[in-house]
This record gives structure tokens, sequence and C-alpha cells, in this order.
């Protein structure tokens, strides 16, 4: 008995020891990798595709970069023109990956390689599968190409079905001017659906006369559309505005409420008439289409108050499940609060909330009602709401505001200085986790500092453009996308999320930082205006000629006591930010420190705020805000302090 206790005993050491000794060998060896990955990385951004071939390959099949290296060796073979070793380590990542950014990229390189050696059994046996196995990978719709290619011969209309199918993904591709031609010589039937797709393609590859040739005669909206913006970009204004007209007419379901909206600005625009008779128009016109509460959202724009109400009230009444209804309702809801209809205004903002989730209007109707819930003393339920508000919409205007409230400031007219700004961009692992999804490949690339690769996988999703653009250092790229991203959220993340960082990114913190201690300035305020002044493009030029990063006009430059400024001068990052922290200084002097009218003043020009902010005696400053007559002002300042709330709960 004791001799089998022994042996147990020997035994459980003996693969306790074995374990230790595997686990560190893995352990070394995963070093080791990331060691070769790094290093060979660094051959290949310098060129040296032998040397960086060398380093990817010295990695073990055994290691979680084993795929990775295969992608790289195969990309230093293509490098150096040997197809064979590209081909060799494509169809081998091809048939041991499962990876849905890996595999696709390295069945489709492998296909594409067996094509230009018109071995076109074996492409299509990789094309089979990638099309099969990979729908959501763009690599899948490029297959649709080559598909193509394969049947052009043997079964024209099915070819011509797979390039109308990448032309109608990817429009202005890689590949879209060679299935332009390839669908030109098959010369056959298009439907009208079908010529629109051909149509866009030719538009997007600049081929203006193709485009308007097949989609001038077309009775489909996008068709119209497109027509139309060929004929203003051409000079043309008369057809501009009939096909704007016409697209207007045709609108449906293809068509989404913004670009409805569009279609309408620019009728009202391109129009000889004045914006209110255009409408007007149109109002008449558009009775049994889908366009007309976008019409009359236009419409109201250009009446009497009264007149406008009638408008946003048939708009939500009428059509409840439009676009323009929520911001209808929530129009209405002011002007009655305005009025001092409390009644009306709380059944108004109750129906929205009911109604509307994650719209636009969704956060100042919020806002607005515990506002009203606080005017009644109902002070428990109006902290609840704000606090909803704060939680479900943490990046809005609102929730700074009503964070003020909360924190007993009713009248937030200056933004609390909490100091300069730290510099904190860098993305540690649960930041990538958060930016990927969990997505195990990007942040392994992430980590590895291979962004090449992110992109060359291209992964549609805009948090992954985002971090791609922000790598690149262009920020106004990483903003949008990120942007577009939050855009799609119906649940908002808290401001720990990473996602935060590259749409509130950091540049210029210390030039912002030194600058604003000598101005005596909120370092984090003019990061925020520096934001949504430039996005941080010290190449911004806006129309009326406003330039570089605080967007400073140069005769306004040149009056800030550092003699006559050019254009070129104000490009230069360090004195574009010298003179726009001074400049906003000076607006804070004339208006005796109050920040809110000085960043209005920084947009609308301080002899307009001087003339609105008469109002101020007579009615709250969230009222004044709403009552901005300039929208783009008005939402300026919205955005603005939006920012600076933003930055301030993410970085400090």
């Amino acid at each position: 008995m004791k001799d089998l206790k022994l042996i147990v005993c020997a035994v459980l050491v003996f693969v306790v020891v074995t374990i230790l000794m595997f686990v560190v060998s893995i352990n070394r060896d995963s070093s080791r990798a990331h060691k070769l990955y790094e290093q060979g990385l660094e051959f290949y951004q310098e060129q040296d595709y032998q040397n960086a071939y060398y380093n990817f390959s010295k990695i073990s099949c055994f290691s979680k970069l084993y795929q990775l290296s295969l992608l790289k060796q195969a990309q230093c073979a293509l490098s150096i023109g040997d197809k064979k070793t590209a081909y060799s380590k494509f169809k081998h990542l091809g048939s041991v990956s499962k990876d849905p950014h890996l595999a696709p990229l390295a069945l489709f390189n492998a296909a594409l390689i067996n094509m230009e050696h018109k071995k076109y059994h074996h492409a299509y046996k990789k094309l089979k599968k990638l099309y099969k196995n990979y729908p959501d990978s763009d690599y899948q719709k490029a297959s649709c190409y080559l598909f193509g290619l394969l049947y052009k011969q043997k079964n024209p209309h099915l070819a011509k079905d797979y390039f109308l199918e990448y032309l109608e993904y990817a429009p202005g591709g890689r590949y879209s001017k060679n299935a332009i031609d390839e669908l030109s010589e098959l010369n056959l039937y298009l439907n009208n659906s079908e010529k629109y797709i051909l149509a866009n393609a030719f538009y997007e590859n600049a081929l203006y006369e193709k485009a308007l040739a097949y989609s001038k005669d077309l009775d489909l909206p996008l068709s119209a559309m497109l027509s139309a913006k060929i004929y203003e970009y051409s000079g043309n204004k008369d057809a501009a505005l009939e096909y704007y007209k016409k697209a207007i007419m045709l609108s449906d379901e293809t068509v989404k409420p913004e670009q409805i909206s569009f279609l309408v600005e620019k009728f009202t625009t391109l129009s000889p008439l004045s914006k209110k008779d255009a409408c007007a128009i149109l109002v008449k016109q558009t009775k049994k289409t889908a366009a007309y509460p976008a019409v009359l959202f236009e419409y109201a724009k250009y009446l009497p108050k009264m007149s406008s109400v009638k408008c946003w009230q048939l708009i939500y009444n009428k059509y409840p499940q439009s676009y323009w209804a929520p911001q209808s309702l929530w129009n209405t809801f002011l002007y009655n609060y305005e009025l001092g209809y409390i009644k009306k205004s709380k059944e108004l903002a109750q129906l929205h909330i009911n109604s509307y989730k994650n719209k636009l209007s969704t956060p100042a109707m919020k806002f607005w009602h515990a506002k009203i819930l606080l005017d009644e003393r109902k002070l428990s339920a109006a902290r609840q709401e704000f606090k909803e508000l704060i939680k479900t919409h943490p990046e809005s205007y609102y929730s700074y505001v009503a964070d003020n409230i909360l924190d007993g400031k009713t009248t937030p007219l200056n933004a609390l200085n909490v100091g300069n700004v730290k510099f904190d961009n860098n993305f540690n692992k649960n930041d990538l986790k958060q930016i990927f999804n969990n997505d195990k490949t990007l942040i392994l690339l992430a980590e590895l500092g291979d962004i090449e690769t992110i992109k060359n996988l291209r992964v549609h999703d805009d948090f992954v453009s985002s971090y791609v653009a922000y790598k690149d250092g262009n920020l106004p790229y990483s903003i949008y996308y990120a942007q577009k991203g939050f855009d799609l959220l119906e649940i908002k993340p808290q401001h720990l999320d990473a996602r935060y960082k590259l749409l509130y990114p950091l540049d210029y913190i210390e030039q912002i930082n030194e600058n604003s201690n000598i101005y005596g300035q909120n370092p984090y305020l003019m990061l925020a205006l520096m934001r949504e002044e430039s996005r941080f493009n010290p190449k911004a030029y806006s129309p009326v000629g406003a330039t570089g990063l605080m967007q400073l006009m140069p005769a306004t430059a040149s009056s800030l006591g550092l003699g006559e400024l050019s254009v070129q001068d104000l490009y230069k990052p360090e004195l574009n930010i010298k003179l726009g922290i001074k400049y906003f200084s000076d607006l804070k002097n004339m208006f005796e420190q109050n920040e809110m009218l000085s960043v209005l003043s920084y947009n609308g020009g301080p002899y307009n705020v001087m003339n609105w902010a008469k109002e101020l005696e007579h009615k709250s400053f969230d009222e004044f805000v709403e009552d901005i007559p300039f929208s783009e002002t008005q939402n300026y300042i919205k955005k603005v302090f939006g920012s600076y709330w933003n930055y301030v709960k993410i970085y400090n």
C-alpha cells in the first residue's frame, strides 16, 4: 500500500513538473515570437523584406502569432516578386485558419494568384469557400469580381450578376473600373435598378457623362439625385434644380431621411425664388409623397412662429413614425414652454418620452422635462430625471448642464477649471478590447503595432477605422469614424470606455496648457474649442477664410498685437493656438468673464452676442441658449460645452 502511494505521489510530482516546464516553455516561446515579429515588422517597414521574411519564418507553429507570421511571409514574398512562395503561404493560411479576417484575405490572394496563372479550377475552389464561409468580409464582395471573370464565357448572365453585386458594394472600389468594362463587353440587358448601380459606379469613378447617360432617364429617386449632382457639378443649375425636384417627388423607402432633407435643402438653395417660396411650391406638390414631412419641416423654418407650430403639429400627429416627428414635437414643446403653458408642455414632453427613444431630441426633452419638475418643487423626481439623462446620454451637452444643476450651479456660465490637461491617449489591453469588441486578432495586431495589417484586413467597423486613422495621425478622420460608431450605439457607454478617447482625442496639449496658463483660461475648454473648430487639422480652411487649428480670420489675428498676419502664418500650430487663446481671453474680458457668452462670440461674433445678451435679463441662460437665432451658433455652443464635459470626464 505504501509503495502504491509512493508511486501515485511520484506520478503526480512528475505531471506537475512537466506541466510547469511546458508553461515556462510556452511563455518563453511566446516572448521569443513577439520579439521575432516586432523585429520582422521593423525590417518590413524599412522595406528589407528578406530579413523581415526570415524573422517571421522563425515563429513557431505553436505560437498564437503563427497565422499572422504566415500572412507577413506572404506579403514579404509578394513585395520582392516571389509569387510562388507568396501563393504557398496564402494557400497554407487559407487552409489552416478560420479567423474571420485572416482566412478571407488569404483565400482571396491565393485565388488571385491562381487567376494570374490561369489555374481557374483552383481559384474557383478558394473563391467558393470564401464566398460561402465569410459573407461579412470585404474580400467576399471582392470575390464577386473574380467570379464574374470566371463565368463570363460559360454563363454571361451569372457573370453580370456577380459584376453588379461587386459594383453595388464598392462602386469606387479597386476593381470597379474593370468590372464596368467587363459589363460593357457582356452587352446584356439591364433593368432600371441595375442601370442605377452602373451609373453610380461611373459617378464614383468620375466618369460623369457616362453616369448621366444611364441615370437621367430612370424613374428612380436615387438616380434622379445622382443626375442632379452631376448637373450641379457641371454648372447646369436649371437641370440640377429639375432633377432635385424629381428626386423629391419620387422619394420612397429606398431614400434615407437624411438624403430627403439634403434634396429639399438643395432645391431651395438652387431655386431662383426665396427659400420660403420654393418650399411653398414643394408643400403643394409633395402632399402624397414620402418627402412631405421633410418639406413641411423645412418650410416651418421660414414661417412666423404660430404657422411653424402648425407645421410641426401636423408632422408629429399625421407622420409620427417619420424622421422629423421627434424634432417637431420638441420644437412644439419649447414654443409652449416659453409662452408659459406648463401643463401643455408637460403633456408634450411626456408624449415625446413615451413615443421616442434615443432620438436627436431625446436629451433636450429629458432635460427640460426635469427642469419643469424642478420648477414645480418635485425635487426627487427632477434629480432622478437628471441622473437618468446623464446615465443614458453621458456625452450630451444637456448632461453637462444637468450635472451642474445637480451640483447646485443653476446657471453654468463658466466651466469648472480642473487644471492642466493631462496627456493620456495611450491604449492598454482593456482599452483595445473595448475598441475592437474583444476581437483577438485585431487586439494582437494593435499590441504589436502592426497597423498596416489591420488596414489590409479591411474590417468594416467604424471604431476600427477610427483607431487606424488615429494611429496614422489623422485626427479629423478618427473623430469622424468614432462619431459614426457612437451614433449607431443604442446604449451609450460610460466615459471609462476607451472609445471615447477616439471621439475626443488629445493633441497639441503642451501648447494648449502653456497658453491657457499665460492668458488665464481653462485648458480643457480651449481643447474643446479647438476640437469643434478644426478637428485638430492645422491646415483647416473655412469657406469664409477662417484658418488653422483655432479657425481665426487673418484680420482678427492681425488685430491681436503681433503684426500683420497671412493665411500661411496661421497654418503654424503654435502661433495659431497662441492667438486663438488670446482672442478668447479678449472676448472674455469684453463679456465680464462669462465663458458661455465668450464661446458664443467666438462663433457668432461679439456684436451679435451683445444684442442677444439683452435677453438674459428676462429669461434663464438655458432658455437663452435655446433661443439663439443662428442655428449654427446655437449648435456650436452646445458642441463646445459638450466637448468640454466629455474631455473632463474622460481625462480628469
